[in-house]
């Protein structure tokens, strides 16, 4: 009736063959070198200070902070 189906086992496909494996290394890859060329323009071209001349200090927008309340002592 049915016939016996003998079939070789599958060979596993190579972890180099599969395109997901080579998106993520490429997605990986490319973020360590933007960081690092991040870290690398960040080192080389500090911020300057900006000097205005004729320029007067301005209150902050924060209000200053006040003092603590005093402790109360304990009993």
């Amino acid at each position: 009736m049915n016939a016996r189906c003998e079939s070789a086992p599958a060979t596993p496909m190579r972890w180099y063959r599969v395109g997901e494996v080579w998106l993520m290394l490429v997605l990986l890859g490319s973020t360590v070198v933007g960081s690092l060329s991040l870290v690398v323009t960040a080192v080389r071209h500090p911020d300057t200070h900006i000097v205005v001349p004729n320029d007067a200090p301005r209150p902050s927008h924060q209000p200053p902070a006040r003092p603590p309340a005093p402790a109360k002592p304990s009993r």
